[in-house]
């Protein structure tokens, strides 16, 4: 990486990071120092590092540093390359500092306040299994930072404020007991994936951000999915049953060449979608359903208590196998609308602009307040439902 001098070379500093208790004895823990040097080949294994300032050092090698903690430490102007593990990073902040390739480095699961701050993450091949991986299995901010190829991770809680990603996976590990992740004023290139089985979730909030392709699919959310003021491209939030609230809000969501926004409505107690452009053309819909098995004859308890669609523009939306409680769309622009083979308790549909077809085959409600439509407009066939 450089021809800096190796920090065996360093001497009292050495001999302090080797031997913690040697320097509380002779220094009593005061700030340390150390500045150029080169960690490759050395070990440093089961111990803390404390109070130290680390600027332009390089950190080489594959398991040699394997911390028991780092305490109120501080990299300036670092690189990291290989395999590293910090312990429990307490008050820990990496500042500009880069990681190349297949690296790997962890705080543990006690991690807090431990911040990446205008630093870069770049893996050098797309092959997921060959991507690099920063983060602690506690609690991670990154601010400001650049990424490619690469996983971040914050398996308690996880910030991403200002960051620039392309082609990033975060997904928090359900042995850790599930993450808060909370995404700000970013921009989200390539895939952005939260998914799969072993991804826990307890919340989501994303904001004036983006992004183009949002991948959660199969994943657990236990609390909150909160989407604002986004921009850009797909949604794909086919999340397991269980979560509380979803909310889409003051967003563009434009899709690509092959999907735009699919969202698993049974997963949720609640749901609001508001004040939303949805783009798409013929072919594209806008999907927003699911929980209710037409095939199954068994009874199946409602999913989701509330579905409300307010003062958005969609081209066509697809709101299919609902089982819900209350269905609520008003003021909404839409070109064609599905509502086909759900059960709904409440549906209110009032104040919309539905300029082509609407579709409620096999859609059984046990009321129902829908607009004037024009005539041959709906398709009824095996749907209660009754027109004003």
């Amino acid at each position: 990486m450089t021809t800096k001098p190796k920090i065996t070379s360093f001497g009292k500093p050495f001999s302090y990071l080797k031997d913690p208790e040697l320097r509380r004895k002779e220094t009593s823990d005061s700030l340390l120092r150390i500045e150029g040097a080169l960690f490759s080949g050395e070990h440093f294994e089961d111990v803390e590092w404390r109070n130290i300032n680390f600027v332009s050092c390089d950190f080489v090698g594959g398991y040699e540093i394997s911390l028991s903690a780092c305490v109120n430490v501080t990299f300036t102007d670092c690189n990291f390359s290989g395999v590293l593990s910090w312990g429990d990073t307490l008050d820990v902040r990496f500042l500009r500092c880069a990681w190349i390739g297949q690296s790997v480095m962890y705080g543990e699961r006690h991690s807090k306040n431990t911040v990446f701050e205008s630093c870069d993450f770049r893996g050098t091949s797309s092959d997921k299994n060959h991507w690099g991986a920063v983060g602690t299995h506690g609690e991670a901010l990154f601010i400001n930072c650049n990424a490619k190829w690469f996983n971040l991770d914050g398996n308690a809680k996880l910030g991403l404020q200002g960051c620039v990603l392309e082609d990033v996976i975060c997904e928090p590990s359900r042995k850790y007991g599930g993450s808060h992740v909370t995404i700000e004023n970013c921009k989200l290139r390539g895939l952005f994936r939260m998914a799969g089985g072993g991804t826990l979730v307890q919340s989501l909030t994303i904001r004036d951000t983006v992004l183009e392709n949002l991948d959660l699919f199969n994943a657990t959310v236990k609390e909150d999915v909160v989407i604002e003021r986004v921009r850009g491209g797909t949604l794909k939030i086919s999340v397991k049953e269980g979560a509380r609230n979803f909310v889409l809000k003051d967003s563009q969501i434009y899709g690509d060449a092959n999907a735009i926004c699919s969202v698993y409505a049974g997963a949720f107690n609640t749901l609001l979608i508001e004040n939303n452009i949805f783009g798409g053309g013929p072919g594209k819909r806008t999907g927003i359903g699911g929980g209710f098995e037409p095939g199954d004859k068994s009874p199946q308890p409602v999913l989701t208590q509330s579905l409300v669609f307010r003062n958005n523009k969609i081209p066509s939306l697809r709101s299919g196998r609902l089982n819900a409680a209350q269905v609520l769309l008003e003021g909404n622009a839409i070109d064609s609308l599905e509502l086909q083979q759900g059960r709904i308790g409440s549906l209110k549909i009032v104040g919309n602009t539905i300029s082509r077809s609407v579709d409620f085959t096999n859609t059984q409600v046990k009321e129902s307040n829908v607009q004037s439509l024009a005539n041959g407009q709906a398709k009824l066939e095996g749907s209660n439902i009754k027109l004003n």
